[in-house]
């Protein structure tokens, strides 16, 4: 059982703070504390209850007391600007579980020094992350923009699609594995399209020109079963066969089935469509390559 008066180990801004439970230096009896205010003007061992009203607070796993033990040997100042900026995520998004500080406190601080040794940070499922999960991205850019402001680094863009996941899972209470499946997934079915359909732009450089996207709203449909009707559909099934035939096959492994659902049918022909004027704006757009050169 907690006790109601842990002190102040570590202060990580005024809204979260690491806290101990008895007198020793042990790492027994870690504990997470967040809530508004619950770090301002605290000092190392200032008596602070885990109980009050709007506050939070998490007893260390085994695995995060370890990584306690770690953040100890790194800058005070690089944890403190990250705390604030974890903050910053906090108040757009929402209650966050309070063991994200710890978790993005050392992975950000490792970032920050492999972008100050001159190491280039790539995320190959940017587009897709950002389309999944886009008010957690919209906070993660959020943080990255303090923090090079602040910590005067020049993080990239694809680490906020890193952060954006760990956001997620703080937002769910589950693992960064778990947003980082559903991330996966979407990229799965782009590649299925992109292997199937002729694109002669072959990257994702350019945000696949809406596909990404596309999939994303496709599958939020799929899984909620909400379906579009299309009075167009049989006309579009026998004038885009191909696409059509592509698009059914999208769709039952969002659905993991090996037929179509007959109401679904409608929602095939609209990504037909689409698939259809994504292959079109690759074959202009190689069209006016080949003219400009």
């Amino acid at each position: 059982m907690v006790e109601s008066h842990p002190r102040v180990v570590r202060v990580l801004s005024n809204n979260a703070v690491l806290a101990r439970v008895g007198d020793d230096d042990s790492d027994d009896g870690g504990l997470v504390l967040v809530g508004r205010g619950i770090g301002f003007g605290r000092q190392v061992g200032d008596p602070v209850s885990a109980t009050a009203d709007q506050r939070q607070y998490i007893e260390l796993s085994p695995d995060k007391v370890q990584l306690l033990t770690s953040l100890n040997a790194l800058d005070p100042y690089v944890i403190e600007t990250i705390s604030t900026a974890v903050d910053l995520a906090a108040d757009l998004l929402g209650e966050l579980h309070p063991s994200v500080y710890l978790v993005l406190a050392e992975h950000l601080s490792y970032a920050v020094d492999r972008v100050g040794k001159g190491e280039v940070i790539r995320n190959s499922l940017l587009e897709e992350i950002k389309a999944v999960f886009s008010a957690e991205f919209g906070a993660a850019e959020l943080i990255v923009q303090y923090l090079n402001s602040h910590l005067t680094v020049d993080l990239p863009i694809d680490e906020a699609a890193f952060i954006a996941l760990h956001l997620n899972a703080a937002r769910s209470g589950v693992t960064v594995k778990q947003p980082l499946a559903k991330a996966n997934e979407l990229a799965g079915l782009a590649t299925f399209v992109r292997h199937r359909l002729p694109r002669e732009v072959g990257t994702a450089s350019t945000s696949d020109d809406g596909l990404i996207t596309t999939l994303t709203y496709v599958q939020r449909r799929a899984r909620a079963g909400q379906w579009r009707d299309n009075h167009a559909q049989r006309s579009i099934a026998r004038d885009l066969p191909r696409e059509y035939d592509l698009a059914e096959q999208v769709l039952c492994r969002i659905l993991d089935t090996a037929t179509l659902p007959r109401e679904a049918a409608g929602e095939a022909a609209y990504l037909a469509v689409f698939l259809h004027g994504w292959e079109q704006t690759s074959q202009l757009k190689t069209h006016t390559r080949k003219e400009q050169s």
